[in-house]
């Protein structure tokens, strides 16, 4: 498969790597533990009052095998610092500046990986956003990026499930420590749409619970779904549109060499009780997309259950449905060259 990059496309690289640059003076490195230079699988995000997400999400990731976490701090003043500078497998950065005007945090991000991930997997995603993958309940980490390395790849392609509960969401209350699944484990099961634009080499999802409830009739309007938030850091990677596209183009394709491609999905705990409270404050929806507009007018927030609504137990759940692909990929293995 081979498409030349569009000329807009090679403009949001140039763009990218000038704020890269501009942006970097930005970031502090407050805290930068030495367990970083060994680790292999990173997870690196910008947070700001995230302390009541933070030891699930630490945990979480943990469990599935990543070694060490960058933090990247945008001013919190909830204890979230504090928290952090506590365990030895956190990296403590600081951002000073607009999220807005830093693309949403992602020339803080381009810079911090390129800077300081080379070789290795990084794993960008936000506070309220959980990796699965098929078999990820038995198979860690480190065997899916080898798995796909073997493959020839150095990312895989995801696709973002808005969970939500039957109840409103501001009865949705997770204490600090809770596994957020026990609150909100339910998902549309249909309703996401695809389009592949073979110019920027990437494959855009819309739909899902927001697409239905908030942009029914303007489904494109809508947030997109598609992510590409693991990434094999060798040579310069960018990421353009969030992690929604990027640079190398052929990242955003992901595994697709192989006998059998692999996806992951992203569960996104945006509906719990702390998201009323951040769509009602100004100052918040100044630093988002346009769409905290939409979310602010506080409709349809009682009940976003309808006919095609399922329960998640496991990835499995989404394997059935076709939202994430490859369940077979734990019984293959790529020849090396000496062997053909």
């Amino acid at each position: 498969m081979s498409y030349r990059a569009s000329a807009a496309s090679i403009s949001h690289y140039v763009k990218a790597r000038l704020r890269r640059s501009l942006k970097a003076r930005q970031v502090r490195y407050d805290l930068l533990r030495d367990g970083l230079k060994q680790a292999r699988h990173v997870v690196i995000c910008v947070i700001r009052d995230e302390g009541h997400r933070l030891a699930f999400f630490l945990q979480y990731y943990r469990d599935l095998g990543f070694e060490h976490f960058i933090c990247i701090d945008n001013g919190s003043s909830d204890g979230t610092i504090e928290l952090l500078s506590s365990f030895d497998d956190v990296s403590l950065l600081s951002a000073h500046g607009s999220y807005k005007a830093a693309r949403f945090g992602n020339d803080w991000i381009n810079e911090v990986i390129n800077r300081h991930c080379r070789e290795k997997w990084v794993l960008y995603v936000d506070a309220d956003e959980f990796l699965v993958y098929p078999h990820c309940d038995t198979r860690p980490i480190d065997q899916l990026t080898s798995y796909i390395d073997s493959m020839g790849g150095h990312s895989l392609r995801s696709v973002m499930i808005d969970m939500y509960s039957p109840h409103p969401v501001l009865e949705n209350i997770c204490e600090p420590g809770r596994n957020p699944l026990d609150v909100c484990n339910l998902f549309d099961r249909s309703g996401y749409v695809a389009h592949f634009d073979k110019r920027n080499w990437t494959i855009w999802i819309k739909g899902g619970v927001r697409g239905r409830v908030y942009f029914h009739d303007r489904l494109w309007d809508g947030p997109a779904l598609n992510k590409i938030p693991l990434v094999y850091v060798a040579g310069e990677r960018l990421f353009l549109k969030s992690s929604h596209q990027v640079w190398p183009l052929s990242l955003n394709l992901g595994d697709m060499r192989g006998a059998l491609g692999v996806s992951g999905a992203l569960l996104h705990f945006k509906f719990l009780s702390t998201f009323v409270h951040k769509v009602a404050d100004a100052a918040h929806r100044s630093q988002h997309t346009e769409e905290y507009t939409v979310y602010s007018s506080g409709k349809d927030m009682d009940n976003f259950v309808y006919d095609d609504t399922g329960t998640y137990r496991s990835w499995k759940d989404l394997s059935d449905h076709g939202l994430i692909q490859g369940e077979g990929w734990k019984y293959w293995r790529n020849a090396s060259e000496s062997e053909v």
